[in-house]
Order: structure tokens, then C-alpha cells, then sequence
């Protein structure tokens, strides 16, 4: 089951100047993101940055790595991978969902950055994990950062995140209003559902590794 979210003309453009200013704490995640490949993945290896938008996702690690991996990043936005080509012009970059990729085309990581939690819970969100495992080698690392529902009191966490974004991300209060309630209608699933997809797509053990407000990381094992 295929369900794809594009970001195409402004949206596009929006994505590319405002995603560092949406998530909390996105550029300390891009580089948690790029130490967790660099400590565990030799070099020389091929990387899949899934739903790579305009490159962001392994900025960091392009940035203090930039010969160490092969990057293959693919997304179904025809201009964000357009934006991405032309600040990342050595990596390959394919317009394109995973699994569009060839099967026999294997990877020793992958990374899916803040783009599960725009698929509904209705096998879209298994069907790309699944598209994911199966083309890492085995053993192979897979990192994932989404907003998601952390079981805890989610009005505080909303309250906190609109404290952190307003202060140090200079959000007014309309706007910020107007994101919030988006972020609220997003896909958002509980920790208990992660491991279950992860099960379920061929991963053989996961942990999570990251929580802040409502951002959640995990690293998978084929």
C-alpha cells in the first residue's frame, strides 16, 4: 500500500527554510543522526536516506563525513530532490518512493527522518518500513525520527513545545497556534506501535534511543 506525501512549489520551498524551525531540537538530531552512522557503519558503505527531502537529512553527516558513505537519498517530490541535487550534487538522489528502488540494491544503513507520522496507521506506515528492511543488508542499521505520542500528558507537551518554539525559534503566536493544531492532526503512534511495526516490516531488535516533548528516535537491526 503506497501512501505518499509530496511537497511541491511553496511547500517545497517552505519545507527547506522552515524544517529546522518546526522540529525541536532538529539540528541536534541531524547530528545525533550522522554520530550513530559514523560509530557503527564502515567506510565506504551505502546509505539510504528514505523521504531524504531537500537533503537535510544527512547534511550533518555530509558536512563532517563527506567522502565517507555512498548516499543514495530518494524522495517522491520531484523539487525537493531538485533542491537537494543542487547542494549535494555528489550524492545520487532518485525521485522516487523506496519502493521504487530495485530490490537487489542493498544498503548497510538507512535513516527515515520525521515522515512516518504523515502516513495513517492503515499499512502505509508498515508497508514503507517494510520497502526499508528489505533493502538493508543484513545487520544492517536503521535510524528513525518522528513526532509521536509519548504516553505522557500530551497537552503539557504541547504547552512545552509552544514555550521552546516561541522562545529560542522566534514563532509569533498565530502562527505557532496554526502549526500546533497540524502537528495534533498528524499520524502519531505510541511507542508500543513501534515495536510492533518494527516486528512486523523484518527488523530482528530495536531499542528507542531518543525523547524530547514529542520527538521519539529509534535504531532498528535487520
Amino acid at each position: 500500500m503506497d501512501f505518499i506525501e509530496t511537497f511541491e512549489g511553496d511547500r517545497a520551498t517552505q519545507y527547506e527554510n522552515k524544517i529546522g524551525k518546526m522540529i525541536p531540537f532538529y539540528s541536534g538530531v541531524a547530528e545525533l543522526v550522522a554520530s550513530s552512522l559514523i560509530d557503527s557503519i564502515p567506510q565506504g558503505k551505502k546509505i539510504l536516506a528514505a523521504g531524504c527531502g531537500t537533503g537535510a537529512d544527512f547534511g550533518a553527516l555530509m558536512k563532517v563525513a563527506p567522502d565517507r558513505y555512498r548516499i543514495t537519498g530518494v524522495d517522491p517530490s520531484p523539487e525537493m530532490i531538485e533542491q537537494a541535487k543542487k547542494k549535494f550534487p555528489n550524492a545520487e538522489l532518485i525521485c522516487s518512493p523506496v519502493s521504487g528502488l530495485e530490490k537487489s540494491l542493498l544498503f548497510s544503513g538507512a535513516t527515515l527522518l520525521f515522515v512516518l507520522h504523515f502516513l495513517p496507521d492503515d499499512g502505509a506506515k508498515l508497508s514503507l518500513l517494510k520497502d526499508i528492511s528489505s533493502r538493508l543488508e543484513p545487520n544492517g542499521k536503521f535510524i528513525l525520527f518522528d513526532i509521536y505520542d509519548s504516553n505522557e500528558d500530551m497537552d503539557s507537551v504541547f504547552k512545552d513545545v509552544a514555550g521552546y518554539l516561541r522562545t529560542f525559534q522566534g514563532w509569533d503566536d498565530s502562527a505557532l497556534e496554526t502549526y500546533l493544531n497540524r502537528v495534533k492532526t498528524l499520524n502519531k503512534i505510541p511507542p508500543k506501535r513501534y515495536a510492533e511495526l518494527f516486528k512486523e516490516a523484518g527488523f530482528i531488535k530495536w531499542k528507542q534511543i531518543f525523547q524530547a516533548h514529542y520527538v521519539g528516535g529509534w535504531i532498528a537491526f535487520r
